[in-house]
Parts: structure tokens; C-alpha cells; sequence
């Protein structure tokens, strides 16, 4: 997949490539990166339901969630799947109705809706960790990440909200706004916000402009390059959101996605205002195997000389200026997902990333491997997830002239561990009816394995996903962890503890 990245021209040649022909996809939301939908989605394409699916470039928008739940009843109809699978197709064939309508009919009408609201209760009890350590001033609460840069005091209810409008086939203006109202250290109330976009389509190919996480990667419970860890980004983006077939000898490349932002991050770091751009590049060469690359930079912004475009196209391609002394700051991975139908649909994946460059190879590597087990018994409802991820390197998420480091309003744009650290997470999810999903997890962490003490921290999470009528569901979470060694001071120990109590409705 570096070869991808190697030369300057390679992002302009497979847009050109792509066939523009075509039957293009209609204009639809994003579902939200915290969705229930995207552990169903899993498992059913480990299950070998879902062959053109491309897990490492989300969010998804509707329309490609319904086209993977389409291909999966289509497959779960002539192949021998348990009662619990059917169920989760008929959960999901429920929620993307409409946008199974406008996949089957070939037609796209214009429209106004309400999509979503939720309205949730949080209560949190303990102190923040350091993230990063090491003369970055990043902390987070350690039961809450990959939460869209949310913050929570002791007590808190927020209620987010989600409409959507569609001019036709082609143009989609969506919004999530957040309300907060939050009671400890002090009361607060804050309206904001969290993201939307207007998305143009074009053919097959998306242009927005808006508020938007991206996840880049395999990882689940963290990836190197890009989570939804940090606050959204205000960024224009062109991808294409379905998967296509290149011609030519390049259809053997399977499905393929491309994906290009540019973003400026905030004022209020040490080099202020500087460019955040990067693209990601996803192929599936066969039913069984993905494979991906992607590459963020940070480069320009207060103080700091100014790129040219075609130095701009050189950091991004994966090349450093020559004779340039810290022009940009830079995280790249190359990244892959095998399926084995032999071995009960196991897979196997990982991420291999680095925070530098060297003949366009990453280096001061990390990486995350993991296993994904989609059946460990015959009824198909319990699947279980080891994830490692090792950032060890004190070098992760920092540089000498972007000293705020890879963050975004003071949170990890990448992995929420940080640099310097180390994770061990195990997760089992439990499809007990079509209704209810259960998700137990564990996970270890050790942080400032550079430093003389570490600070290992232990937690337990368990989460409860109840659909009560076809419009409204129940999802609760209960977490508890220890902290060890709190700060790096020896035999100095923290509680922590997080709630959550939320109602949803959507439409």
C-alpha cells in the first residue's frame, strides 16, 4: 500500500480512474461514529455476509450501511445463519428503511426530517490521567474517549440532535447540535455544535464541507492516525463514500475507496492556526483481505514557513522536504485485515504507523494488532476481540516545533493512550435477541514507559443496548477502573467511575 503514496501523482490518478459512468450513490447522512451499527456491520462481514465492505475508512453514510445490509440478507438467504444473525439484519433492515428505499428504487427524493435525539445522563467520579507525559500537557478522563472531544464534570445531561434536508439526489445538509448542562466543580450550560456538514455529490464522488470525525484504520478501541478521540474537525473533504471497482487492470485491486481533508486547527497552541490535511487509500484485492494506507500532516500556521502546493502534495505523497528542517509534523500507517473462513471466520488485524519518514517508509514505528472472533459458539451470539496496541515510543504525538503536540483542543487526534504507552483490551459482545446487544470489556494500560514509575491503569466496562419499540431504544453504560501509580508517583492510587443512562429516538 506504500506504493500508493509514493508518487505525487498517485491521488489524481485514481480519481481519474474512477468511473464516473457509473451509477452514483444518492446524497445521505453519516451515521455517527458511536453507533451501534458499526459492531453489527463487523460481525456480519466477518461472518462472510458482506464481501464488499471496507471497514477502515468510516464514518459510513446510510446509504453505504444499507447497501451492506442488503448484500448481507441477500447472502443470510441462502446461506445457513442462526436465528440471532437474521434478527440483527431485520434490527438494522428497520432503521435504514428509507435508505434501502432509495438503494432499490434507484431514486432519490428531496426531504426534511428530524433523524435522531438523544438525551443522556452521565455521572463521573475521579481525576484525569496524563495522556502523553513527558512536556505534553494532555489529559483525559480514562473512561471517556473516542467521545468526540466531550468533556464531563461530576453530574451531567446532554441531549444531541440530528435533522437532515436533501435537495434531490445530490445535495445533503445535515447537523448534530449538543446541548450540555453540566454540575460540579461549577454549573455550566453550553450549546454547540458537535457536527455537520453540506455534502455535494457528484458522481461517485462526495465534496463537503463541514464538522466531521473520521476513523482511519483497524483498530477499534483505538487507531493511530485518526479517531473520533478529539473534537471534530472543520474540514473540506472529497472521497467516495460507496466502494467501486476501477477499470481496466486495476479493477484486480477490488473495492476501492479514496479519502482527502483539509483542515486548520484551532489558535489557542504554540504554533497557532497551523493546516491539518490528510488521505487515506482502501483496497479489498480479494473477499478475504483489506488493505490500507493512510497519512495526516500538520504544517504551516503561525511563525512557521510557508508550503508551496507542490510541497504540500510532497509531505502529503509521504516524503519529507528535502533539506527542510521541520517543516510539517507527520503520522502515517499501512494497515490490513485477513479473514480466515477456515479458522470460524476469524480475523486477524493490525496497523503499522510511524511518526516519521524514511525513504517513504514510516519510522519510530507503533503499531496495534488484533483478533476478531465473530462466532465462539454455534448460535453466533457471542463474539470476542483482543486488541494490543504499542505506542511505546516517548516520540508519539509530538515534535519539536509543533509542541502542542498531534491534538486537538487538547485531546489525541490519533489513539486516546497517547505516546509512551501501552494497551491491552479484550472485548465480548453478546447478541442476545434482535433487540438487545451486550458489550463486556476489559482493558489494561500502561502509560510513561519512558519514565522511572509507570502508571498502570486497569478497567471494566459493561454496556447494555435495549431497542423497546421500533423508534426508541435504551443504551446504559457502567464503568469502574483503578489507577496505579497515579501521576508516576509510587503506590499513589485513583478510583475512577462513569455512568451513563441514555434514551434515543430515531426516525
Amino acid at each position: 500500500m506504500l506504493l500508493f503514496l509514493k508518487k505525487k501523482s498517485f491521488l489524481f490518478l485514481f480519481v481519474c480512474l474512477l468511473p464516473l459512468n457509473a451509477l452514483a450513490a444518492p446524497a445521505t447522512s453519516q451515521v455517527p461514529l458511536d453507533s451501534w451499527v458499526y459492531s453489527a456491520l463487523d460481525k456480519l462481514s466477518a461472518l462472510g455476509l458482506v464481501d464488499s465492505s471496507l471497514q477502515g475508512d468510516r464514518p459510513y453514510t446510510r446509504y453505504e450501511v444499507a447497501r451492506q445490509v442488503d448484500a448481507a440478507s441477500s447472502v443470510a438467504k441462502i446461506k445457513d445463519v442462526s436465528s440471532a444473525i437474521a434478527g440483527l439484519i431485520r434490527r438494522m433492515e428497520r432503521e435504514f428503511a428509507d435508505s434501502l428505499s432509495d438503494l432499490h428504487s434507484g431514486y432519490a427524493e428531496g426531504y426534511i426530517k428530524p433523524r435522531e435525539v438523544q438525551l443522556t445522563y452521565v455521572y463521573q467520579q475521579g481525576k484525569n490521567i496524563t495522556v502523553t507525559g513527558n512536556g505534553l500537557s494532555v489529559s483525559q478522563f480514562p473512561l471517556n474517549y473516542n467521545n468526540y472531544g466531550i468533556n464531563y464534570q461530576e453530574h451531567n445531561a446532554q441531549v444531541v440532535l440530528q435533522g437532515e434536508a436533501r435537495l434531490g439526489s445530490f445535495l445533503m445538509l445535515e447537523a448534530r447540535p449538543l446541548l450540555q448542562f453540566q454540575d460540579g466543580d461549577q454549573a455550566e450550560a453550553e450549546a454547540t455544535l458537535l457536527d455537520g456538514r453540506v455534502a455535494l455529490q457528484l458522481g461517485l464522488f462526495e465534496v463537503s464541507v463541514g464538522r466531521q470525525s473520521l476513523w482511519w484504520g483497524q483498530g477499534r478501541h483505538g487507531s493511530i492516525v485518526l479517531t473520533n478521540n478529539a473534537q471534530p474537525l472543520d474540514m473540506i473533504r472529497i472521497t467516495n463514500p460507496t466502494p467501486t471497482l476501477l477499470p481496466w487492470i486495476f479493477k484486480y485491486l477490488g473495492p476501492f475507496r479514496f479519502d482527502l481533508f483539509w483542515s486548520q486547527l484551532e489558535k489557542d497552541r504554540i504554533v497557532p492556526d497551523p493546516y491539518y490535511a490528510g488521505l487515506r487509500v482502501n483496497i479489498k484485492p480479494l473477499p478475504w483481505v483489506e488493505l490500507g494506507a493512510s497519512r495526516a500532516v500538520m504544517f504551516g500556521g503561525e511563525g512557521r514557513p510557508d508550503l508551496s502546493w507542490d510541497d504540500y502534495i510532497t509531505i502529503l505523497g509521504g516524503k519529507n522536504l528535502s533539506g527542510a528542517d521541520d517543516t510539517s509534523n507527520s503520522v502515517a500507517a499501512i494497515d490490513g485485515r485477513i479473514r480466515l473462513p477456515f479458522l470460524w471466520n476469524a480475523e486477524i488485524y493490525g496497523e503499522l504507523g510511524g511518526e516519521d519518514e524514511a525513504n517513504y517508509f514510516p519510522s519510530k514505528t507503533g503499531y496495534i494488532a488484533g483478533i476478531y472472533l465473530p462466532q465462539i459458539e454455534p448460535s453466533q451470539r457471542l463474539s470476542l476481540r483482543f486488541e494490543y496496541a504499542d505506542l511505546h515510543l516517548p516520540t508519539w504525538y509530538r515534535h519539536s516545533q509543533y509542541q502542542s503536540g498531534y491534538t486537538y483542543e487538547g485531546n489525541i487526534l490519533g489513539h486516546h493512550i497517547g505516546g509512551a504507552a501501552k494497551d491491552a483490551y479484550l472485548e465480548m459482545q453478546a447478541v442476545v435477541s434482535d433487540r438487545l446487544l451486550m458489550t463486556f470489556a476489559l482493558d489494561y494500560e500502561e502509560r510513561g514507559v519512558d519514565q522511572p514509575v509507570q502508571e498502570e491503569y486497569t478497567q471494566g466496562v459493561l454496556k447494555v443496548d435495549y431497542e423497546f419499540t421500533e423508534h426508541y431504544s435504551i443504551a446504559c453504560a457502567l464503568g469502574y477502573g483503578k489507577i496505579e501509580n497515579f501521576k508516576f508517583i509510587q503506590d499513589n492510587s485513583e478510583d475512577v467511575g462513569l455512568i451513563s443512562v441514555g434514551l434515543r429516538g430515531h426516525w
